[in-house]
């Protein structure tokens, strides 16, 4: 369950009951959320590119993630949908356009390669 991507909010609730069941005790929502935005654009970005060659990093944390080259520099940003602030409530209000959103961002930014 540690190293598992959530599909949806209920998933990442359930995974936020399994990391204080086992001790991680600083775990919180948004914290998961957070770890499921980032992790689910590298695993995109992993596949796409057919390696780990570009990375992720929080700018603003549930705000904005920067997706970087092999050599550190920015390639993009990734933002929630318009009319969300943050990630969170992108995702809690529909789940399957949240990873429609990343993906299409994904896209683009390989697209700039």
């Amino acid at each position: 369950m540690l190293h598992l991507i959530p599909n949806d909010l209920p998933q990442a609730l359930e995974k936020l009951a399994w990391l204080k069941a086992n001790g991680y005790n600083t775990a919180t929502r948004e914290s998961v959320i957070n770890d499921m935005t980032q992790d689910g654009v590298q695993d995109m970005l992993d596949t796409a590119l057919e390696g780990p060659y570009w990375g992720t990093a929080w700018e603003k944390p549930d705000m904005i993630l920067t997706i970087t080259g092999s050599l550190g520099e920015e390639i993009a940003k990734v933002y929630p949908r318009k009319g969300f602030e943050t990630f969170s409530q992108d995702l809690a209000d529909n789940d399957l356009l949240y990873w429609r959103n990343l993906s299409a961002q994904v896209s683009g930014a390989i697209g700039n390669d």
